[in-house]
């Protein structure tokens, strides 16, 4: 699908995606392959984001996270990356693995060509169409179905979307932990706790 044009954002069979996700959760073996339709996945993938009980970044991590959306470059990156260790580990290997696809959704935006010089349409969702679709789904203020669950400022909404963005755009440095801050960390474990340090070499 990632020269499906308009992928996420282009509608779906309600129908469709209700039976996929029926199959789902009923814990089926659910097949997707070239006879599946490409906006009937990518509006389940949606719909999973929306109504997860906890919302892939915690609510109560909402308004840190939105709070970086006007900050300078690097100390944006700095805090988004401390905001990103405070979350569940199924919560950042999820939203991790999510940003690297949707990372490689974007870098097929723009249409290209062939090793036979022929052309390759692009899908047209740019970073910033990305961030658009899926920063609400990400980021949510309140459950959905709770009373003004759908409802959001035009500030809150635009700054989700600079956030997701960003987040897009630097996964892979903001989900890298430096040698000096792993150097740093073990070294206050073991003045304050060395057999953490222990643990985590026998684990390693």
């Amino acid at each position: 699908g990632l020269q499906t044009v308009g992928i996420f954002r282009v509608g779906s069979s309600k129908k469709r995606v209700q039976q996929l996700r029926e199959e789902f959760d009923r814990g089926l073996d659910v097949f997707l392959d070239e006879h599946q339709s490409v906006h009937d996945v990518a509006a389940l993938l949606k719909e999973f984001l929306r109504d997860m009980p906890d919302s892939l970044i915690p609510r109560e991590l909402y308004t840190p996270f939105l709070s970086t959306a006007y900050m300078e470059s690097p100390a944006q990156l700095a805090t988004l990356q401390l905001l990103l260790f405070l979350l569940p580990p199924c919560h950042s290997d999820t939203l991790h693995r999510l940003l690297r696809f949707l990372g490689e959704v974007a870098r097929h935006a723009e249409s290209s060509r062939g090793p036979e010089g022929q052309e390759i349409p692009g899908n047209k969702m740019t970073v910033s169409n990305l961030a658009t679709i899926f920063g609400p789904n990400i980021l949510q203020k309140e459950k959905p179905g709770e009373k003004d669950a759908g409802a959001m400022n035009f500030e809150d909404s635009a700054a989700i979307i600079l956030v997701l963005q960003r987040l897009i755009e630097h996964h892979q440095t903001l989900f890298t932990v430096s040698p000096e801050m792993q150097w740093d960390v073990l070294r206050r474990l073991f003045q304050t706790d060395p057999d953490v340090i222990d643990y985590l070499l026998r684990r390693k």
